[in-house]
């Protein structure tokens, strides 16, 4: 139920509106008028509420999925392949129920099923997803009411995961890569790339790309592809010069890694690199650990955690911080430099005619 309230010389209104906001606004000198004006508003407000409802009962998930694929994902995300598949994983789930029979407790069903497949932390990605699905409905008029995903909480989850190959695991799954995959497999090992980094590489630079710059053997990731939005260059190993200039160039073709059957972008290397895997012998490894065993080298040869966050483009030093265990060698080389002052003071004669009593003498290294 709406209000009406004076204001100096003048009189408004306050109610709420169809999509349960409150409203206030200053509507004329006379309370005979704001209450007309607001009896009108309550009268819109109700109406448009239940035709809101006819409208989403007749909107079926799967026809409202392929919208947002169609309008937001493919002209908005940076992974649109990625989000597709997700969403697809919902369809499935969902087919057949319209927007307004989804509720919070089918969502938590949905995310307790999903979860005996894989990890929580893919459970989390694809109710985000599903939770701005609905925000995006509610913008466009699709759906009336309460997001039903709020209120619900992501699942705790584990991102400490830290696997990584040893040199000759590496040399031996790269023996084990055909083609353009093994040019693929090697920048992720020697730049710490994502995979969908590395897919949009280009010959050039063109706006809002990621691309090689020979003439100073560097890529840049652009900001605009980037997972953390901030571009960054990553120096061009000798390894990686020869293996991108060994790839025939297509004549019009920007896109450094094509489909030889298409001549479209990559969009996925999942099944020639699980190949790899299995033929190597190599188990409990998905493509993003070359990521690891990138960030591990830097760590154990000494390069500083500083330096690591930069080429990998972590915004903040916490998700760096997970390497730090594997540079032992420079801690206990800095413990080894304390520990020898120590000893010589610790062996210094004693009788300094400043400390007679010998209460500043180090006789004991704890």
């Amino acid at each position: 139920m709406g209000t009406t309230f004076r204001r100096g010389n003048k009189w408004g209104i306050n109610f709420i509106d169809s999509h349960g906001r409150q409203v206030r606004k200053m509507v004329s000198p006379y309370k005979e008028t704001a209450e007309k004006v607001l009896k009108k508003i309550e009268t819109e407000v109700a109406e448009g509420k239940y035709l809101d409802i006819r409208k989403s009962e007749k909107i079926l998930f799967e026809d409202f999925a392929a919208e947002y694929i169609k309008t937001h994902v493919r002209l908005e995300s940076k992974s649109p392949k990625n989000q597709e598949y997700m969403i697809n994983q919902m369809v499935v789930r969902f087919k057949g129920k319209n927007l307004d029979q989804i509720d919070g407790l089918k969502i938590r069903q949905y995310m307790a099923e999903r979860l005996k497949s894989v990890r929580p932390a893919s459970v989390n990605r694809e109710f985000q997803i599903l939770r701005c699905m609905f925000n995006r409905a509610i913008d466009w008029g699709m759906f009336y009411g309460n997001n039903p995903a709020s209120g619900i909480k992501c699942l705790p989850q584990n991102n400490s995961r830290c696997r990584w190959l040893t040199q000759e695991e590496q040399e031996r799954l790269l023996s084990h890569c055909p083609g353009l995959t093994k040019v693929i497999v090697l920048i992720a090992l020697q730049t710490g790339m994502r995979k969908a980094e590395i897919l949009t590489l280009k010959w050039k630079q063109t706006q809002g790309s990621n691309y090689v710059d020979f003439d100073n053997d560097v890529i840049f990731v652009h900001e605009l592809l980037a997972k953390s939005q901030r571009s960054r260059y990553i120096p061009l190993s000798n390894a990686v010069r020869q293996g991108l200039q060994g790839i025939e160039r297509i004549p019009g073709q920007d896109y450094i890694f094509l489909n030889p059957r298409t001549a479209k972008p990559l969009g996925s290397v999942k099944k020639t690199f699980n190949t790899a895997l299995k033929k190597a012998g190599i188990r409990d490894f998905k493509f993003h650990d070359l990521r690891h065993t990138f960030a591990s080298q830097l760590v154990r040869n000494g390069v500083d955690l500083y330096v690591t966050q930069k080429l990998l483009g972590h915004t903040t030093p916490k998700m760096t911080q997970r390497y730090a265990h594997l540079s032992k060698g420079q801690l206990k080389d800095a413990i080894e430099k304390i520990d020898m002052h120590s000893t010589f003071l610790a062996h210094q004669p004693s009788g300094d005619s400043t400390d007679p009593e010998g209460v500043l003498q180090l006789t004991e290294v704890k």
